[in-house]
């Protein structure tokens, strides 16, 4: 007998002692496979990637403390940043949860932000000199234009100096990420409360009706990632043919990170796709299309691909040549793991697609 059967058998095993399951499209044995499939992305995808994100965060945060006080370099606090930056990017792919509360990933990071929200709420905020806002918690309630990535950007790479009410300021901004990213560790960590609903999807609980609800979530959130990939990392600067390109609307012009986020991106969707037991590789069980394979091994050969780009995103989008149509090309390819996961994945395994904040503005 295959692992995954002996997976399945598991899991009807512990339905028989349970409480009846909430009402699905899904019949038994498809739906314990598929909740199965979950728990393990949740281990070995998206724990991780919080986790990841919380240690670079908190990293961050103690660089910033030696620099801040003249006893460091700037140079770990602007790797740090990279860290956090790329984890956020990776683990942004999965919409479900903790993270979707209050203002949802705006917390995280607010891009594109075209009036310059986070940097007037820096501006407004180096101006007021208040000190509450460095106090241990200050940040909590506070505008998100002010607590996120793209704030923090602002302060770290416009010649921020030791000792000044900045250098404070961002090092509360980098301790308020970690603390968040602390507390999505946390939910998502077996035995939670967020996490116990995550698990028991199968059975009905008070966020979850069915496992069917949880599927509609992840696949939507998957939906918006490969979404913004196209709009905003890629055309929101190049713009959809030659001569339309605008270097300064690309993605973290200032820390230079725009190409590295885009790579980043597309390696989320690879690395989720092609993940041993997890929910992609369950659905082919039911008979469903085995499309995400290709799919994967396309977003993975995408990332390698930008990996050995040595220039720079705004660079790339300048100079509108040869790379410029490639990427535009790479966005154009997203569509076709949105059309997947909107009705082809969900048709295969007999889901019925339901209207998600992806499907229309």
């Amino acid at each position: 007998m295959s692992r995954k059967h002996l997976i399945v058998a598991a899991c009807l095993s512990a339905l028989t002692a349970g409480p009846l399951a909430a009402e699905s499209r899904l019949d038994t044995a498809d739906a314990a496979l598929l909740q199965q499939g979950l728990i393990t992305t949740a281990d070995d995808f998206v724990l991780p990637g919080y986790r990841d994100y919380a240690e670079a965060a908190t990293e961050m945060t103690e660089a910033l403390d030696a620099y801040c006080s003249g006893t460091g370099p700037i140079a770990p606090v602007h790797a740090a940043f990279e860290d956090s930056f790329l984890a956020w990017q990776r683990i942004s792919i999965i919409q479900i949860g903790p993270v979707m509360a209050e203002e949802g990933p705006m917390r995280l990071q607010l891009w594109p932000d075209p009036k310059g929200f986070a940097r007037r709420a820096v501006q407004m905020a180096v101006r007021a000199q208040d000190r509450g806002l460095l106090a241990e918690g200050g940040l909590q309630g506070r505008s998100i234009a002010l607590v996120n990535l793209t704030a923090l950007e602002d302060l770290l790479y416009h010649d921020l100096a030791p000792g000044t009410y900045e250098c404070d300021l961002a090092g509360a901004i980098g301790a308020y990420q970690a603390d968040l990213a602390g507390s999505f560790v946390a939910a998502w960590t077996p035995g939670a409360a967020f996490r116990a609903e995550y698990d028991t999807a199968i059975d009905g609980n008070a966020r979850y009706a069915s496992v069917d609800d949880l599927i509609r979530e992840l696949l939507a959130g998957a939906v918006v990632h490969a979404d913004r990939l196209r709009k905003f990392k890629i055309q929101r600067g190049l713009g959809q043919a030659p001569g339309e390109a605008h270097p300064e609307r690309t993605e973290a012009v200032d820390s230079g990170l725009g190409l590295a986020s885009i790579q980043a991106g597309f390696r989320a969707l690879a690395d989720l796709y092609k993940l041993p037991y997890g929910f992609f590789d369950m659905t082919t069980e039911l008979s469903g299309t085995s499309e995400y394979h290709m799919l994967g091994k396309t977003a993975g050969s995408i990332a390698d691909a930008l990996a050995l780009e040595p220039r720079s995103l705004v660079e790339i989008v300048a100079e509108d040549g040869a790379m410029a149509a490639e990427l535009r090309s790479f966005g154009e390819l997203t569509l076709y793991h949105e059309t997947y996961l909107k009705t082809g994945l969900p048709q295969s395994i007999g889901l019925t697609t339901g209207f998600t904040s992806a499907d229309g503005d």
